[in-house]
């Protein structure tokens, strides 16, 4: 199951670094599509990571609840408002800014996830790969943040 897990989260990150090169190498025509194509899916993958804290607590009993940090009603508060915010942002008409806020969005939410989701019953550590899925796709945010200096470098608005 650990193995899947990684080789599915290593497939979702392609969409954040294909789109991210492609606002950097590809036509200068493409990068706002590029960039606006990256938020919808950012914000996808932040109401994904969201929903991780409804599938906690609906998959757990009362008494697994009782081990974990955090009352259940914030849990599923939390996942709806990360939907939300991710949506909403999703939707600015700035790409930059949207993708900025996205990256915040995503940062927070993995302190979160490494307050309230430490101890969670599973054998392998949901954390370990969290961490790594949300360094590599912070990364690529930031790439496609940095397209917008493509018109500041030589040759760079080709």
């Amino acid at each position: 199951m650990r193995a899947t897990a990684y080789l599915l989260a290593l497939g979702l990150l392609l969409p954040f670094w294909g789109l991210a090169l492609l606002a950097w190498l590809g036509p200068s025509a493409w990068v706002g599509a590029s960039l606006d194509a990256l938020s919808a899916y950012a914000a996808v993958m932040l109401g994904f990571l969201g929903a991780i804290h409804w599938g906690v607590v609906l998959a757990t009993t009362p008494a697994e609840r009782a081990l974990l940090v955090g009352d259940a009603r914030h849990r599923l508060a939390w996942g709806a408002l990360l939907v939300l915010a991710a949506w909403i942002v999703a939707m600015l008409p700035w790409a930059v800014l949207s993708l900025s806020l996205l990256f915040l969005l995503l940062v927070v939410s993995w302190q979160i996830d490494r307050h309230w989701l430490d101890n969670l019953p599973v054998g392998w550590s949901y954390q370990r790969l969290r961490q790594w899925f949300t360094l590599l796709a912070a990364v690529a945010l930031l790439a496609a943040i940095a397209s917008w200096l493509r018109p500041l470098i030589p040759g760079g608005g080709a």
